[in-house]
């Protein structure tokens, strides 16, 4: 048996060395690199394929004709400066608040309105699409895709040398290398940003200025879900990006040596077309407002205690309270008929060991109750699970959680939330609109707290003045400045 495992290695070695032969001179980085498993052809149908996916995730397709045209119209003027020229390239605004932007293989470049609401000028616009651009012509997809078929053909290796055991070593060391990896790609992408805005004359300054805003984003969100900010710059040896402050010094420097004559940031056309853009949720998702979650279309809110912090995510609605409680609301992934304690015991909770199993009703609507402990990443949990059915196609569902020793005392604002769920009316769902983005020029006399104040939010609000408009902590704005808010 020994020999026919290590007869497969060295078979499977000859595989990986015949393979590896076929290392090619990117045109981009002149870096060889091993891509030759997946062709230009395969990446375009890739990309292809998964765009449709990639716009059900995602919420769609964002924004008005003008505005979809003007980004797509900067990405085009960095295209044509690229090396990959048989592409084309496809840019793309997705109807998300989360800042983000990505690529595909064979050109397709996504971008959420929540990064266009972050970024500050066209410039900085063209350094998130440059580096999209970059990871596409670097070919860091096939790249990839390749490396994760030699990684998977080296475990395999292993596994028939040494046993199982030996393959579970392969696959974390093989992840790992690949993940280690990913920081230089990441590197390797703003590095020919800055080379394709160059070539267009904007300022590569502004790839700094926004890695900088990224920053100060993730600390925003992480002073916001009650974290220190400076978890954003502790060094994770899993992380597929570079430390944050270090991708900034990193890039600053190469940005530093690249002259630009007349280097264009375009402040003003760009905040025109930003001006009255969607921020945050809009009605596709449900609204957070203060301790309330409202959802216009599907016709339902809900409260939560005082004291307790709302999130709308993807995949649920999520607030947070005190000593780690949390409320977890989504809605069930199917619909299913029959009484709800029935659905509560035999598909939500099938399996679990409940307590307290009740049939109740919540402001018309039939529902069930049961207690339960699970264990999770923090420790041993108790939870208390809520299903209700708005109606035949649709059964919401809470869980709440709570360290053991505040169970009892938080049993009471609970059952308050529990209650607080209820259809919504037509005239409130009216009334209630998702805010936007409004570009206004300061006025003599207006300060960072004045117009802070003018934001519809309970808390953080002037720092999230300062970190939509880049501003540092302490600089005050100037008359005449032109700055975003946010309004309802």
């Amino acid at each position: 048996m020994i020999l026919h495992r290590f007869a497969a290695a060295l078979a499977l070695a000859a595989v990986l060395a015949g393979t590896l032969s076929g290392c090619t001179v990117n045109p981009a980085t002149g870096q060889r690199s091993f891509t030759g498993l997946v062709s230009t052809d395969e990446e375009i149908r890739t990309g292809r394929q998964e765009h449709p996916q990639i716009l059900r995730t995602f919420g769609g397709e964002y924004g008005s004709p003008a505005l979809r045209g003007y980004v797509n119209s900067v990405g085009q003027l960095l295209a044509r400066t690229v090396e990959r020229r048989e592409l084309t390239y496809t840019f793309t605004i997705l109807n998300s608040d989360i800042v983000n932007a990505f690529a595909m293989p064979g050109g397709y470049v996504y971008i959420t309105r929540g990064l266009l609401a972050l970024a500050a000028n066209e410039a900085e616009l063209a350094a998130v699409l440059g580096h999209e651009l970059g990871h596409i012509n670097a070919r860091h997809h096939a790249q990839r895709e390749s490396q994760t078929l030699i990684a998977n053909l080296l475990i395999a290796a292993l596994g028939a040398y040494a046993g199982q055991s030996a393959g579970q070593l392969g696959s974390v060391l093989g992840q790992t290398a690949l993940m280690s990896f990913s920081r230089e790609e990441e590197s390797e992408a703003d590095s020919l940003g800055i080379r394709y805005m160059a070539r267009v004359g904007y300022d590569p300054q502004a790839m700094v200025s926004f890695l900088a805003k990224l920053r100060d984003e993730a600390r925003f969100e992480a002073r916001l879900h009650g974290q220190p900010a400076d978890t954003v710059d502790q060094f994770n040896f899993l992380a597929s990006h570079p430390a944050p402050i270090e991708r900034v010094q990193k890039t600053s420097a190469e940005a530093a040596a690249v002259r630009v004559k007349d280097p264009m940031l375009a402040q003003d056309v760009y905040y025109a077309h930003i001006d009255g853009m969607v921020y945050g949720d809009d009605a596709e998702q449900g609204f957070v407002r203060g301790r309330s979650f409202l959802h216009t279309r599907l016709g339902f809110r809900f409260d939560v205690p005082p004291g307790f912090r709302l999130f709308n995510t993807d995949q649920q609605v999520v607030a947070t309270g005190p000593n780690g409680a949390q409320i977890l609301f989504d809605r069930a992934p199917r619909p299913a008929d029959g009484p709800m304690t029935s659905y509560l015991t035999n598909v939500w909770a099938r399996g679990a060991r409940l307590s307290g199993i009740q049939a109740i009703g919540i402001n018309g609507l039939d529902a069930a109750t049961a207690a339960a402990s699970v264990n999770t990443s923090k420790g041993v949990r108790d939870a208390r699970l809520v299903a209700i059915r708005m109606d035949l196609q649709h059964i919401y569902r809470f869980m709440f959680l709570t360290a053991p020793a505040d169970t009892g005392r938080l049993a009471v604002e609970f059952r308050r939330t529990t209650y607080s769920f209820r259809r919504l009316s037509a005239a409130e769902a009216a009334s209630v609109k998702p805010m936007r983005i409004k570009v206004v020029r300061v006025g003599p006399g207006d300060t960072v707290a004045s117009l802070a104040a003018r934001m519809p939010f309970d808390e953080l609000r002037e720092e999230r003045l300062r970190m939509l408009n880049g501003l540092a902590p302490g600089q005050p704005v100037a008359p005449g400045q032109m700055i975003k808010l946010v309004a309802e």
